[in-house]
């Protein structure tokens, strides 16, 4: 019994000695900082990897979002975290630039005998009628040219150059304004000719008159306007791109310009060509 009661008594002082003292209320503010410092350095690392990570899988609105959250958790790295949704914010306009010149056209399937084989590579073998053997001295260099004429390809005269009054004369109506929705993500295959196949082409504005025309497109994360001006066979395209959670974009025939120089280009042709709904 007094061997279990000296066990007893050793083990109640070996743990008063070893038993660290209560931590003040300074020591405790320093380690909860601590610990939200490696709580936040974690939070970081984890989204700036899910930010690379959709950027390599070209989910370009989760990345952009998850560089901005980063921000809170790094704010040492606040600069180049900007940088990067800066970098995205411009990748993203000039992506919804471009998808507004991209229509959807029906085109006839190639069948499989019509595709182009080896032999259709090979070069032609038809038969030339032989000259008159008869043919001789001077008549044999000229009857060597006429054959020589008689298998050329036909030369194709250029077009002439629309004249310069023609090129400027716009036909009513010269300032149109609408308004359309871009849906970017593929539609169900509708049941028709399986002959036939839907492709996207870029818009050559062919069909445009001459003058103003302006189209808003709504995207799913921005809306765009596309002002085209036609003047016979010269097109000028100016787009402003602007997204939903703020930020716009100026481009002008895809290259980028500035907000001050695409609104003087587009008042000036607003003025050429006014709009019929003014």
């Amino acid at each position: 019994m007094k061997h279990l009661i000296s066990i007893f008594i050793l083990a109640t002082w070996s743990i008063g000695l070893f038993s660290q003292p209560p931590l003040s209320k300074r020591d405790q503010q320093r380690k909860a900082e601590f610990e939200a410092l490696i709580e936040a350095e974690e939070n970081y690392e984890t989204t700036v990897n899910r930010a690379e990570q959709a950027f390599i899988d070209r989910r370009y609105v989760e990345a952009r979002m998850a560089y901005e959250e980063a921000i809170q958790y790094n704010p040492e790295k606040e600069q180049w975290l900007v940088s990067k949704v800066k970098d995205l914010d411009i990748l993203m306009a000039r992506n919804a630039a471009r998808a507004i010149d991209s229509i959807v056209v029906t085109a006839p399937k190639l069948a499989a005998t019509a595709l182009p084989t080896p032999k259709s590579h090979q070069p032609d073998t038809r038969e030339v009628e032989l000259l008159n053997p008869q043919v001789v001295g001077a008549n044999e260099i000229d009857s060597a040219q006429a054959l020589a004429e008689a298998i050329q390809p036909p030369k194709v005269e250029p077009k002439e150059a629309m004249a310069e009054d023609e090129k400027v004369a716009p036909t009513a109506p010269n300032h149109t304004v609408t308004s359309r929705d871009i849906q970017l993500t593929p539609s169900p295959k509708p049941a028709g000719d399986e002959r036939t196949s839907k492709v996207k082409v870029k818009e050559d504005f062919a069909s445009f008159d001459n003058g103003v025309t302006e189209e808003t497109f709504t995207l799913d994360h921005s809306a765009v306007l596309r002002v085209v001006v036609k003047e016979g066979i010269d097109v000028i395209v100016f787009k402003r791109v602007k997204h939903k959670w703020g930020g716009e974009f100026f481009f002008m025939d895809d290259q980028d310009v500035t907000r001050r120089y695409w609104e003087e280009q587009v008042r000036m042709y607003r003025l050429k060509y006014p709009s019929s709904q003014e």
